[in-house]
């Protein structure tokens, strides 16, 4: 999980130890007078696997962990000020620094939105709190994907993804080897794949490529106030962010309830996208397919796996 903003009010008074962790003091007494932080409170976060956070009541600064970090850190810079203004739930871009007094790389500083992630709030939902933020995620994952390709900076890469991978290899192996174990005549895979062919046509549009509940802010009310981490944002398949498989674990303890997540989510994005989309049956179907087969390849036999396995199968089974 990364951390382009930060959830929850004011943070606590500043702990030096763990602000040394990423800036020692001579880097942090630069820091401080070169962004105008005299006498702000600090706090930081390590949640990322490619950033540190630095967070101002106000504001989130984000170091890469090391060179390899920096393209993604650039492209979240581009992502983020191409969305400014443009009715995305995103932070804004509030500044860049390239200063080797402070840091051996790049960073630099989004606005801090309101709200707390998923993460902290799902292990204590319910069913109806879920469908509700799935709900919310579908219309606030239209609000990119409707924005104009030709518009989008050239830095954003479009690219393969893998549910465009999958569409373009074809689903007729999984289709048929979820059908072989549900006992169900070869004509059943056919109807499957002629399902999905409508989402094989969906045009590329700009996908955040990473949803998952650490990115996602919500209100009191569940609705959502801001996505963030946009640094593998590229040009590709729109299904890419409706993948669960990038979550947790913990969105699994639903997964008996998947098609009711998928129906909520879809129709709410249907109605934020309003152009011609194919049924979310069509979207349900293609990732029980793509879960049966993973689940099937799964090295180990562990009770989890094959739990999600069952479950993925008897979706399949209540489509027909």
């Amino acid at each position: 999980m990364g951390a382009s903003g930060a959830p929850g009010p004011e943070p606590p008074a500043s702990d030096p130890y763990a602000l040394h962790a990423v800036l020692i003091e001579p880097q942090l007494a630069r820091f401080r007078a070169l962004c105008g932080l005299e006498g702000v409170p600090l706090t930081t976060s390590f949640e990322g696997w490619h950033r540190h956070a630095i967070l101002a009541p106000d504001r989130v600064f984000l170091f890469p962990r090391d060179r390899s970090r920096l393209p993604g850190l650039r492209r979240d810079a581009a992502v983020l000020a191409a969305l400014e203004g443009r009715g995305v739930p995103a932070p804004r871009l509030l500044g860049r620094w390239d200063d080797r007094g402070v840091s051996p790389y790049p960073f630099i500083a989004v606005s801090r939105l309101p709200g707390r992630t998923w993460s902290q709030l799902e292990g204590a939902a319910g069913l109806e709190a879920v469908t509700a933020l799935a709900g919310a995620l579908g219309a606030a994952v239209a609000t990119w994907h409707r924005l104009e390709r030709r518009t989008l900076p050239r830095t954003i890469p479009r690219q393969r993804n893998d549910v465009s991978r999958a569409l373009d290899a074809g689903m007729q192996g999984p289709a048929t080897g979820a059908a072989r174990r549900l006992g169900l005549p070869r004509r059943t895979a056919t109807a499957w794949l002629r399902r999905l062919e409508p989402l094989a046509g969906l045009p590329d549009v700009l996908v955040h490529g990473d949803l998952n509940e650490g990115q996602i802010l919500v209100d009191g009310g569940l609705r959502v106030t801001g996505i963030l981490d946009w640094e593998t944002a590229h040009v590709g398949h729109p299904l890419k962010d409706f993948d669960f498989g990038e979550w947790g674990y913990g969105i699994f303890a639903w997964d008996a309830h998947f098609d009711r997540l998928h129906r909520v989510m879809w129709r709410a994005y249907a109605a934020a996208r309003d152009v011609p989309l194919p049924p979310w049956q069509a979207v349900h179907l293609f990732y029980c397919l793509r879960w049966v087969a993973w689940f099937e390849q799964r090295p180990e036999t562990d009770p989890w796996g094959r739990a999600r396995l069952a479950t993925c199968l008897d979706r399949l089974r209540r489509l027909g």
